[in-house]
């Protein structure tokens, strides 16, 4: 990669370390001898300050003076005298043959300050403490000054001088400058070993989160971020691994939306499909019978016909009427089944003596086929529904039996006690429906039968009629194929034994 975190993270760290070691250089070079000297300079006057203090007015013999300048020349590395008013050295912490220059130093110091007679009086007068810097005239060195007013036997009738060099500072800067190179290279490999720690520790994380998330990128559900720490990257994982997992999750619903939508789509396209087909079936029905009740009809009026003849001709005409009034009945029926305005009128009777009773009705249907009714019904079957609904769908099913069972067959009608209902079933024998055509047999305007035959008086409304019965008796309900057979069974609520009259067929 061409600018990768790795690379940056070293950069950063290499340039902050850099500027770092820089400016502590530069501060060095341009502040420290001032820095240094302002400290060393406050630190003089602060115990000079002490001496002023505690020696002021006091009966002290020499040595407990003495003592105290010696201490305070080798802890600031300076020499210190108290002068008369005149001049003359009053104290002083030795006298060292073998120190001229210091002596001769302080000497001049103390000539040059004597000769000002303004600072002088500015000293005696503010009773303040004063710092000047000076070059000695023999070592040409830069010397701390310090001066201030000493009140020995009366006020400020003496002076206090101390003097201190500015070499040690310079020497002490030179070296810093110097060791800057060992520091240096301590400090560039410093910068590349914490740079190597950064990356491991920045980088790498990083690093494997962007290719578990170029892998989720890529919808790779397998990929997941390894959470090895509770800071901000850890949480950029567990964050990463939660929007994979709600992705997953929202791509598999959409996944089912899908399948689902494609589903309702076919379903809707067959529908209208099954639409189309029933217009065109209905046009005919209706276009059939209403020519010939039109033909008819002006046979009879222009007198053509006569006697028997006549007779024949109008039931003609009141049997294609009745077939015209029940195809708009059983249209009218499933619009009224479906608009959710019909309320069942629930009660408790005996299935197993609604299903006998229609049988009966349909007897000379079953006989003109030559079809053979086979129960496998108990003595009694106490269910809770709407006794007239319910008996529209034992009509329908019987009926869609008969008409479709062929001649000399047998439809087998049975009722199965269960723990919470009844399962009633009704198979017709001799016959199947294509797989592909189950799921669309309870469609509305669905014939299985499509040649337009009009003695099967089918219109692909009963089973539509059927589920939406069922449907509102909150039953479960199936129709599949058995063995060279069809089936069709449903639920019923199962109730106790009742002691009231029955319902009478």
């Amino acid at each position: 990669m061409k600018n990768s975190i790795s690379k940056r993270i070293t950069l950063i760290t290499f340039g902050l370390i850099s500027i770092v070691f820089l400016l502590t250089f530069l501060f060095q070079n341009m502040f420290f001898e001032e820095f240094y000297l302002t400290k060393k300079t406050e630190s003089l006057i602060l115990d000079v300050k002490r001496i002023k203090t505690l020696y002021s007015y006091q009966n002290f013999n020499t040595g407990n003076l003495s003592n105290a300048l010696i201490n305070y020349e080798e802890k600031n590395n300076s020499r210190i005298a108290i002068f008369s008013l005149d001049g003359t050295i009053e104290y002083l912490s030795y006298f060292d043959k073998n120190n001229i220059e210091d002596m001769k130093s302080l000497t001049d110091f103390c000539s040059e300050l004597l000769s000002n007679e303004e600072l002088i009086q500015e000293v005696l007068l503010t009773n303040k403490i004063k710092s000047t810097i000076f070059t000695n005239r023999y070592s040409s060195y830069k010397k701390i000054g310090i001066i201030s007013s000493m009140s020995l036997q009366s006020k400020n009738d003496a002076i206090l001088i101390s003097v201190s060099s500015v070499q040690p500072i310079k020497e002490a800067s030179s070296v810093i400058r110097s060791f800057y190179i060992y520091l240096f290279i301590g400090f560039l490999i410093l910068a590349i070993f914490l740079s190597k720690i950064y990356s491991k520790l920045i980088s790498t994380p990083l690093i494997n989160l962007n290719k578990v998330a170029k892998r989720m990128s890529n919808l790779d559900f397998e990929a997941k971020c390894e959470v090895n720490s509770d800071d901000e990257i850890g949480n950029l994982a567990k964050t990463l691994n939660f929007l994979y997992s709600n992705l997953e999750n929202s791509l598999q619903r959409l996944q089912e939306k899908n399948e689902q939508l494609e589903k309702d789509i076919e379903k809707e396209r067959n529908l209208e499909n099954m639409r189309k087909d029933f217009v065109s079936s209905v046009s005919h029905d209706l276009k059939t019978p209403l020519g010939i009740i039109s033909g008819y009809a002006e046979g009879l009026k222009d007198g053509i016909v006569s006697g028997k003849d006549a007779e024949n001709y109008l039931e003609t005409i009141i049997d294609e009427a009745t077939k015209m009034n029940l195809l708009l009945t059983n249209m009218l029926d499933l619009s009224k089944l479906e608009s959710d305005t019909i309320s069942l009128n629930l009660e408790s009777f005996n299935i197993v003596r609604l299903i006998r009773g229609m049988v009966k009705r349909f007897s000379l249907e079953l006989q003109n086929k030559k079809l053979n009714v086979v129960f496998n019904l108990p003595e009694y079957a106490y269910v809770e529904g709407d006794v007239m609904m319910l008996e529209r769908v034992i009509q329908n099913l019987l009926s869609n039996a008969i008409k479709y069972t062929p001649r000399g067959n047998i439809i087998l009608i049975s009722a199965i006690e269960k723990e919470e209902n009844y399962l009633i079933s009704i198979e017709n024998k001799g016959i199947t429906i294509p797989d592909k055509e189950l799921d669309n047999v309870f469609a509305r305007f669905y014939r299985l039968d499509k040649s337009g035959d009009r003695t099967k008086n089918s219109y692909g409304l009963g089973l539509a009629t059927v589920k939406r019965i069922l449907t509102l008796h909150n039953s479960n309900f199936l129709i599949n194929n058995g063995e060279n057979s069809v089936i069709f069974s449903f639920t019923l609520k199962k109730q106790d034994l009742i002691s009231s009259d029955e319902f009478e067929i």
